[in-house]
């Protein structure tokens, strides 16, 4: 999954050297990008983590026009929080 993706950012924990959470994101190589993943431990939550993940990954794609992402209702505000806007979409899984 990390392999494959165009842009990752990793959260370490520098006491136990664990990665405690990460972000993905997969690019055209010209205008869009997605972001599939947003991960954080459930013992490192609310702790800013993955605020500054999204923070570091967006500027790491800053040249990007359109990055898209969905998610749950209930986690729309964080995303506005970091400059992302509701939008309406379709997705279709094959688990």
């Amino acid at each position: 999954m990390l392999k494959n993706s165009d842009f990752i950012v990793l959260a370490i924990d520098t006491t136990t050297f664990r990665v405690v959470g990460f972000i993905t994101c997969i690019w055209d190589g010209i205008q869009s990008a997605f972001i599939p993943l947003l991960e954080v431990l459930p013992s490192y939550q609310r702790q800013s983590i993955g605020s500054e993940l999204v923070r570091r990954l967006l500027a790491q794609i800053e040249h990007v026009p359109a990055v898209d992402l969905t998610c749950a209702p209930d986690l729309q505000p964080f995303y506005e929080s970091l400059g992302f806007t509701r939008s309406v979409g379709m997705c279709l899984r094959r688990y």
